[in-house]
């Protein structure tokens, strides 16, 4: 099989979660992989050219063998990256992160009120320590933010932030109607007017902070991304699902060795 896979991956490890955000892309169903399937498909990737794996869920910290995965990358000398709510960051996933130099990109979506309202739970205390406790324990780490309508303020409010506690890159979202927010667009979707506008803003923005702030608009409506799923899949995931395409279904050790 010939594939051409980007060189750093999605990878999806659960699809539980411990929050319930309004605009999610792969909403909460309750699969949790087992380590060693996990583990085989990080193989198979490898064999195949892919260098890079970016943990995520779901939320993965949920997941008990995210130490095991990111030593496994760590051996193999390739990179691993994290992207989580923040909510449960244990001293034993801490102190794993920073052995492997795994960079953490945490969601975060404007000041208490408007974060615990957007996640669905009182998470904003427990993220924003997580969030002081990575930079402090030198671990590379990003913030993303997911922006909706009328809301365009929490972009100040995150710079701000960032540059209180050190945090050295923010990536800006618009709202993608996509999973939970597949219904939502009425309610969260920017007009085509007001996403050029905070675009502007942003890039306006970016320069003036001059290097203290890598300050990044991320519209993944124009670029698409390769996930693989909990079931193995691996998807080039669009701006809505009727736009994912397959690209192919990660074969089990069963299946590779029926064609030996």
């Amino acid at each position: 099989m010939h594939l051409k896979l980007p060189q750093t991956i999605c990878f999806r490890i659960s699809r539980c979660c411990n929050a319930f955000c309004g605009f999610c892309l792969a909403p909460a169903n309750g699969a949790m992989i087992n380590g060693d399937t996990l583990i085989h498909r990080i193989d198979w990737l490898l064999s195949h050219g892919v260098g890079g794996f970016d943990f995520c869920g779901g939320e993965p910290t949920l997941h008990p063998e995210l130490p095991r995965l990111l030593g496994h990358v760590q051996t193999r000398r390739k990179k691993a990256a994290l992207t989580t709510n923040g909510i449960e960051i244990s001293g034993s996933l801490m102190s794993a992160l920073r052995a492997t130099k795994t960079r953490v990109k945490v969601s975060l979506h404007g000041d208490r009120t408007h974060h615990n309202a957007v996640v669905g739970c009182d998470a904003f205390d427990k993220t924003t320590a997580n969030i002081r406790n990575l930079v402090r324990f030198g671990i590379a780490t990003s913030l993303q933010t997911t922006v909706v309508a009328g809301e365009a303020w929490v972009v100040d409010w995150l710079i701000d932030f960032c540059l209180a506690t050190g945090v050295r890159r923010l990536n800006i979202l618009p709202f993608l109607p996509r999973g939970t927010g597949r219904g939502r667009q009425e309610q969260y979707g920017l007009p085509t007017a007001l996403r050029g506008a905070l675009h502007s803003y942003v890039t306006t923005r970016r320069r003036a902070l001059n290097g203290r702030l890598d300050l990044r608009w991320l519209n993944l409506s124009v670029r698409p991304i390769h996930v693989v799923e909990v079931d193995g899949s691996i998807i080039l995931e669009g701006p809505t699902e009727a736009r994912d395409q397959l690209i192919c279904q990660i074969p089990t050790p069963a299946e590779i060795e029926q064609v030996r």
